[in-house]
């Protein structure tokens, strides 16, 4: 084991984790994107499978430090893993598992359920939402996955000083994730990430980043909506693709692409995650691709191909081209030719 691999052991045995090995965590799976990128059903193709534990944006719960440090690395992903809240395990569907008797997911599923119900109550019941959410494994988990819509730096670290870790990249086409994220703010569904502000991304950020292409903060502001939005698309993709692109346990994934042939290329990273093909992963693929009509904005289970191209015809021709004269100066405009040679 790797010396990193033998302080996750540590960190992971301080944690008291009883339905994981120590060892695992110096073999994390990691999967990262955008907001409105397809992360969430992504990952549920990644926690399908029996031998993973999966945790939920725990860095929306427990932040990490910043610098982090390959040193501080082990302990995070420990508390990670030990992260129990409804926020990090109760995002459904649920699966059967290899390392959880069945009574057990019977129990923990119906405990999963009477939490998440009581953090919609008024007071004092919606104190019971914050009860931990045990995962009553009786035998060890081979596998802790991780998904993050925010953790770029950490995930450089962890991909450059964990070897035996894999990273699952995906990005969504600018227009379609854009799109997306535009009706959401339209129907309030995300928190505003900076007081005085009315865009859910993190303006500060997105103003600098654009101020470094020229585009000062005055300019930035006189931009139309979905030209904001699309500069944040460019400075969250474009550092996260640069700095894991050339890992080789780094594993990039388009969104359209995976809704195109979403059992090809989920067979493909589940083998680079190093986990078999099994029959409840093609099952949940299958019946996460095919729904008919209407679905709600963070539904899992969708007509696949539908919802990539749904912007074609939803998205108001002014916020496409708006979109698209930022993003085809991006370099990762190469990963969709209508960018590189617009109609």
């Amino acid at each position: 084991m790797t010396e990193q691999g033998a302080a996750a052991t540590r960190a992971f045995a301080a944690a008291g984790l009883t339905a994981v090995t120590p060892g695992i965590l110096a073999a994390p799976i990691l999967i990262l994107g955008a907001p409105r990128s397809g992360t969430t059903w992504l990952a549920k193709i990644i926690d399908s499978h029996p031998d993973v534990l999966y945790r939920h944006e725990p860095d929306e719960t427990l932040p990490g430090p910043s610098p982090l440090t390959a040193d501080a690395l082990p302990a995070l992903l420990a508390r990670w893993a030990a992260e129990t809240g409804a926020r990090t395990v109760t995002k459904r569907p649920y699966f059967r598992k290899s390392w959880q008797p069945r009574w057990a997911r019977g129990l923990r599923t119906l405990f999963a359920t009477a939490v998440s119900a009581a953090a919609r109550l008024p007071p004092p019941f919606r104190a019971w939402g914050e009860c931990r959410i045990p995962d009553l494994g009786a035998r060890a988990a081979p596998r802790v996955a991780i998904k993050s819509i925010g953790w770029v730096e950490g995930a450089a670290v962890m991909a450059r000083t964990l070897p035996d870790s894999r990273t699952i990249f995906i990005l969504r086409h600018p227009c379609g994730q854009v799109a997306s994220v535009m009706r959401g703010s339209r129907q309030r569904q995300f928190d505003l990430k900076t007081e005085g502000t009315d865009m859910p991304f993190d303006e500060v950020q997105t103003v600098r980043f654009a101020a470094s292409f020229g585009v000062g903060e005055a300019d930035f502001q006189a931009l139309p909506d979905a030209a904001k939005y699309a500069w944040s698309w460019r400075a969250f993709n474009e550092p996260a693709y640069a700095a894991l692109a050339p890992r080789p346990n780094v594993h990039i994934v388009r969104y359209e692409a995976l809704c195109a042939e979403p059992e090809v290329l989920a067979r493909r990273i589940l083998k680079f995650a190093d986990l078999d093909w099994h029959q409840q992963t093609e099952d949940f693929v299958a019946r996460s691709t095919a729904r008919q009509g209407e679905a709600g904005y963070y539904a899992i289970f969708r007509n696949a191909v539908a919802t990539a191209e749904a912007w074609r015809t939803t998205m108001p021709s002014a916020d496409q081209d708006a979109v698209r004269c930022v993003a085809s100066a991006s370099p990762l405009a190469r990963c969709w030719p209508d960018l590189m040679n617009p109609a």
